[in-house]
């Protein structure tokens, strides 16, 4: 039987994304300033600043944007492909791992899956719910991929993985989601 499963984890903001749209948008806005300055001294070319003006507008607009991100996790059967995708409108695929070949993995805790040669940073910025897995890949070598999994992920990746990396706590953290839930429902 196939497992298929699927989560988005919109990544937080952090400071240095709020510097970096100050910085799209102080830089476009002295940029237009520099531009109609240039026009209203040449004013035969007005138009063609106006026009550079609008795609200034655009391209802060654009930059702006792409500071809004989400990761998608999809795990099928032993892999477990990591997505990056920018103000919804575009996705890129940061990396493909075999689950059945991880040598470590579990809840993050300081310096867990430091020793690698590739790390991807794929999760929320919140530390809270913050798990790594570290695997050989095919083209990177030993890599280590943190992200921020819901219980239905872990409890498919719980499955994939090697019998000896098993995490025998996810069991006991889905039975005590499942009572919240139900003394919720009550």
């Amino acid at each position: 039987m196939d497992n298929f499963v699927e989560q988005i984890v919109v990544k937080k903001t952090e400071l240095k994304d709020n510097l970096k749209r100050l910085a799209f948008f102080s830089g476009g806005m002295a940029l237009c300033l520099l531009l109609l300055t240039i026009g209203m001294n040449i004013f035969e070319l007005m138009p063609v600043f106006l026009f550079l003006n609008i795609g200034v507008v655009w391209l802060v607009w654009f930059l702006f944007q792409s500071t809004f991100i989400e990761y998608e996790y999809i795990v099928t059967n032993n892999e477990l492909d990591v997505d990056k995708i920018i103000a919804r409108k575009r996705r890129k695929r940061l990396i493909t791992i075999k689950i059945n070949q991880a040598e470590d993995w579990g809840e993050y805790s300081d310096g867990k899956g430091a020793d690698s040669s590739v790390t991807v940073q794929a999760h929320d910025c919140g530390y809270t719910n913050l798990w790594y897995i570290v695997t050989q890949h095919d083209k990177y070598g030993k890599t280590t991929v943190f992200f921020s999994p819901n219980m239905k992920v872990l409890e498919v990746m719980n499955k994939a993985v090697p019998y000896g990396l098993r995490k025998k706590e996810l069991k006991e953290k889905k039975a005590d989601e499942i009572e919240e839930n139900l003394e919720n429902q009550n």
